[in-house]
């Protein structure tokens, strides 16, 4: 596929081809959006593009470029999904599918500034593989109490998970072996935290603040009922209107927050297998959505006081 910039649509036929794929009527909260939109799908068609000139490479000297290629395109399709579900309304599930985003880039990135021997990557299948047995441990265990049909129904039920994820872990090991990777089972270190991820990545602060704020709403913690306890009870409909004002701005930098990430893991991808011409537009993709995304940060400060002694 030729890396020349003509192949990739303008704004416009991205923008519109984005709300056929996903059954979206262009609407004015939809057009304000068209920024995220954009650069969310050309930095895909940057990398894939690019790509496409150096598979033969690329299979001979650094073979894992395909299996991050996936991780890549699944972030791209948590974004996607981030901005349809905010341009659709559905703010708070946009917020939840944003730490998606931010948590699938980290872990990429994370692979992607290993020295090429495969540990990180190693560590992150085998964690998946080490929690996956943890759990069927632990519905075994659970069912120990159940009745004998019930019982027995559970048992072969996990029994068929072990079984299959033996012959993943199986098959997985092989292929790491012909990569020439360390298998899951010369795993020395465990798959670090999130924290330390970000940490190690040089974005510990981000994961302080809006990382953190993002699993408050994944969770689905106490925080939003208390906020709606406290300005009910104050009957204030004017400050009630301001803090969904605020709400839907928090959701909607989430959002671009979550664009972002996606553009850095892109980035990383493409430094690290040296495509040279999607950096560049990589690179743009990224100015552009930090500014946009300082811009709504600013609006957010600016608002007025919105705590409960605020008049």
């Amino acid at each position: 596929m030729n890396s020349d910039k003509t192949c990739i649509p303008d704004e416009n036929s991205l923008y519109a081809e984005f709300l056929q794929r996903h059954s979206i009527i262009s609407t004015p909260l939809v057009q304000c959006e068209a920024p995220a939109i954009y650069w969310t799908v050309r930095t895909k068609l940057e990398i894939d593009h690019d790509l496409g000139n150096h598979v033969d490479t690329l299979s001979q000297a650094d073979p894992v470029w395909a299996l991050l290629r996936s991780m890549l395109d699944r972030t791209f399709e948590y974004a996607e999904g981030a901005i349809s579900a905010y341009v659709t309304g559905s703010t708070a599930a946009s917020e939840v599918i944003s730490r998606t985003v931010i948590e699938s880039a980290t872990n990429l990135l994370f692979i992607l500034v290993d020295e090429r021997n495969g540990n990180h990557l190693t560590q992150y299948l085998s964690h998946y593989f080490n929690n996956e047995e943890k759990e069927i441990d632990k519905w075994l265990k659970l069912v120990d109490s159940l009745t004998d049909d019930i019982k027995e129904a559970h048992q072969a039920a996990a029994l068929q998970k072990r079984t299959a994820l033996v012959s993943l872990k199986n098959y997985v090991n092989q292929a790491l072996s012909e990569l020439k990777l360390p298998t899951t089972d010369q795993v020395t270190q465990k798959w670090l935290s999130i924290a330390e991820r970000f940490r190690l990545l040089g974005l510990e602060l981000d994961y302080r603040t809006v990382y953190a704020a993002l699993c408050s709403q994944s969770h689905n913690d106490a925080e939003d009922l208390l906020n709606y306890f406290v300005f009910v009870s104050l009957g204030n409909q004017d400050l009630l209107d301001k803090i969904a004002l605020e709400t839907v701005n928090f959701s909607r930098l989430m959002m671009y927050t979550g664009v972002k990430y996606y553009i850095l893991a892109a980035g990383g991808y493409a430094a690290r297998f040296e495509l040279n011409n999607a950096l560049q537009g990589v690179s743009q993709g990224r100015e552009a959505i930090l500014e946009e995304s300082e811009r709504i940060a600013n609006e957010l400060v600016q608002q007025p006081n919105n705590s409960p002694g605020a008049d």
